[in-house]
């Protein structure tokens, strides 16, 4: 399991990094507001890689004989 929380984090680091560039107070609005955009739509993109990583381990996981 340790295994698979590493590369779920490397790959959301690695989407992450893809869409962050630093906002400085010199940015401009329009510029900011399209930053802010792309990282939204990195972190949507991460989150839903995780959800279908998750959705597939836990259909790997054998079920529970009672």
């Amino acid at each position: 399991m340790e295994g698979v929380y590493e590369t779920l984090c490397e790959r959301v680091d690695g989407l992450l990094a893809a869409h962050k560039r630093p906002l400085l107070s010199t940015t401009g609005t329009r510029t900011a507001i399209t930053e802010v955009i792309a990282r939204i739509e990195g972190l949507e993109k991460a989150i839903r890689e995780i959800a279908r990583e998750v959705k597939e381990l836990v259909a790997r996981q054998p079920v529970p004989v009672e």
